[in-house]
């Protein structure tokens, strides 16, 4: 037997099914056998294994019985000349399992191998190769410094930082994740230790393999996606408690008790000045937009207050005194932002409904207490609602421009949507689409993208060679992959060739029931298809549409002596004003160099959406799928988003005329 794959599993059923079905086509030639170890797991995670999988053997607990005892009861039944540990948690590639025990065969030296690791948005997971954490390299890495200097051999020896990700190497300690051990190796330096619940076990074996006299190997020439974090929250209390708790033992286990002692406290200092660091810059990003907050809010009662003075005449004596403006007026503020904050308009991802409810409450009680204070000190009752008023306009808009400089566009609804596309041929695409439907107004699929070997026809908006344009034109924030079309090996490739900020990738596994993810849920709703009515088939959203343009001739006559900045934009608005507000033109349309006559029929643009493509070569199927997207998803904030993409785009000024 070549190979014995070992899986602990708890609780984590879709996430097993991808697994083992990424190894069923990483087997190859290879003589493998499959132990899944459960952990009482209570999704019927066994029962899907039985089903599904009928030559795994399964070892189904009644218990917990923790990481390390679940995999050495897997090992003890083994008959493999090697032995894989492998997370449950994982997609490995097609050619992992024969390239890696071919290199585990053919080096002598090599105890055991770990191999390159993705997360599930295509990032490097740095935990893939480690050096071994004494006191001063755990002291590095928890303080921050390893980050700080990661090419320095010194302050980088925890992930071994300075070494190239995509190249082989000899690594002290290598993850748990995916941890290949010669057989022979095990037999003598000993199985896991029982006494590490969860975690600190594969540091404990890789440092006892590397005193046995062999070598472990960090093999770059593979990657495998491991979603971090389903089985335990990485980033909670109990996890810490635990992690901590797991690196204390593994002191006490290998050093000196002076060692160990130092090893501890420079943890403890560590782990204090990073929760400290933590809490400093949460508190000033948080601050920052209270700041923006109560200065403008200020400024502008201070404007209110002077006009108020001056012009109205309102004020007995003529002006207010130094006090309202020093002191009252800043608790009048306060009391509109404490409001925002209790209606939770502070929370990321802003909701201007919730920013709204909070200035209502905020001037609800700044008017009840002010209504029992004494005469003397109630100055005006109509300024405070001019205040409110503006409290209101100003904090709702500070929050559209924030959401539009991270996210560039107005729609504060779309930061929550994922937006999608889906990779695969024309039958696993349905499938997606069927399972997506059960998961209504979470999700808004954007379009089917062709894999390379698919041939029929189908209604694709592209193919994935132009993946990371279609991201960039479509604003995607998750690619679903169909594996029965298209590699994991490829897949990890397009993952790191993508390189996009924000993307989630998620796969859809041949025969699986589950798509999966970063965060390992069976996510998207709001689900459109080519039979679903384009939105500008509605004759109510073509009135939507024509309310907007009659808006924007308003918005930009106002605007007028702004936009003389941009000379192109202003005559290019101006000389379709009065055809835009007649209704022979509007604002935004389709793009030209498609067939658009499927489409529903509306008036030329004097804008097209997708403008700030101009200088793109984009071909008919783009355009085609751009223009259909459009019609499908209509918003009027569509079209402000393509107004205000065109006034600040670059090539602006290459705009032609209608």
């Amino acid at each position: 037997m070549d190979l014995s794959i070992i899986i602990v599993n708890y609780n984590v059923k879709a996430l097993l099914e991808q697994t083992l079905l990424s190894v069923y086509k990483a087997i190859h030639n290879l003589q493998v056998e499959i132990i899944v170890v459960d952990n009482n797991s209570a999704d019927e995670s066994c029962d899907m294994v039985t089903e599904k999988f009928k030559d795994v053997v399964l070892i189904a607990n009644t218990d917990n019985v923790g990481f390390s005892k679940a995999n050495n009861q897997g090992i003890k039944i083994s008959t493999g000349r090697n032995i894989l540990l492998l997370n449950p948690d994982t997609v490995v590639g097609e050619d992992t399992l024969t390239k890696t025990v071919y290199f585990l065969d053919h080096t002598s030296d090599a105890g055991a191998l770990g191999v390159r690791m993705i997360d599930g948005r295509g990032d490097f997971l740095p935990e893939s190769k480690r050096g071994l954490p004494t006191p001063s390299v755990a002291f590095y890495k928890m303080s921050g410094l390893a980050k700080l200097f990661p090419k320095s051999k010194r302050f980088g020896a925890y992930h071994l930082s300075y070494l190239n990700e995509h190249e082989n190497h000899k690594a002290d300690i290598l993850s748990g994740a995916f941890l290949m051990v010669k057989k022979s190796v095990l037999e003598q330096v000993g199985l896991l230790d029982e006494s590490f619940f969860m975690y600190g076990e594969d540091i404990d074996l890789s440092y006892r393999i590397i005193k046995a006299g062999y070598s472990n190997y960090y093999f770059a020439d593979t990657t495998i996606i491991h979603y971090k974090g389903e089985s335990t929250k990485k980033h909670s209390v109990n996890y810490v408690k635990i992690f901590y708790l797991a690196m204390a033992k593994f002191a006490d286990k290998h050093y000196t008790k002076q060692q160990g002692w130092w090893f501890s406290l420079c943890i403890n200092l560590a782990i204090f000045v990073r929760a400290a660091f933590a809490v400093f810059i949460r508190s000033l990003n948080a601050l920052k937009l209270f700041a923006f907050d109560f200065l403008g809010i200020f400024i502008g009662y201070y404007g209110l207050m002077r006009y108020w003075e001056i012009y109205n005449k309102y004020v007995v004596g003529g002006f207010y005194p130094p006090i309202y403006i020093q002191l009252h007026v800043p608790i009048y503020i306060l009391m509109w932002l404490s409001g925002i904050y209790i209606a939770g308009g502070y929370n990321e991802p802003f909701k201007l409904s919730k920013t709204v409810k909070g200035v209502f409450l905020g001037s609800f009680i700044l008017l009840a207490i002010y209504a029992l204070m004494p005469e003397n000190l109630r100055y005006s009752r109509a300024l405070i609602l001019l205040g409110s008023t503006w409290a209101l306009l100003l904090t709702v808009f500070i929050r559209i421009c924030y959401h539009f400089i991270k996210f560039k566009h107005f729609d504060t609804s779309a930061s929550q949507m994922s937006q999608v596309l889906i990779v695969g041929n024309k039958e696993e695409c349905e499938r997606v689409k069927h399972i997506l439907l059960n998961y209504p107004a979470r999700f808004k699929l954007l379009g089917f993208i062709k894999p390379k070997n698919e041939h029929a026809k189908g209604d694709w908006i592209g193919g994935v060679q132009n993946l990371a344009l279609l991201i960039e034109i479509y604003k995607a924030n998750e690619i679903i992959f169909c594996t029965k079309d298209i590699s994991s090996a490829e897949i990890m490739n397009i993952m790191g060739q993508t390189n996009t900020k924000g993307i989630k990738f998620k796969i859809m596994p041949e025969m699986g029931a589950h798509i999966i993810g970063s965060n390992s849920k069976n996510t998207t709703g709001e689900f459109y298809s080519v039979n679903i009515a384009p939105a500008l088939s509605s004759n109510e959203v073509k009135k939507e549409k024509r309310y907007f343009d009659l808006i924007m001739c308003a918005i930009f006559l106002i605007l007028a002596p702004i936009l003389l900045f941009r000379p192109s934009y202003f005559l290019k608005i101006f000389r379709h004003w009065k055809s835009c507000l007649n209704g022979n033109l509007t604002w935004v349309s389709y793009q030209v160099g498609s067939n658009n006559e499927i489409l529903p029929k509306i008036p030329n643009g004097v804008f097209s959406i997708g403008q700030e493509l101009s200088n793109r070569k984009l071909d008919a199927q783009l355009i085609s799928g751009i223009n259909f997207n459009y019609a499908l998803n209509y918003h009027w904030q569509n079209d402000l988003n393509c107004l205000a993409k065109v006034f600040f785009s670059n090539n602006f000024a290459t705009l032609k005329s209608q």
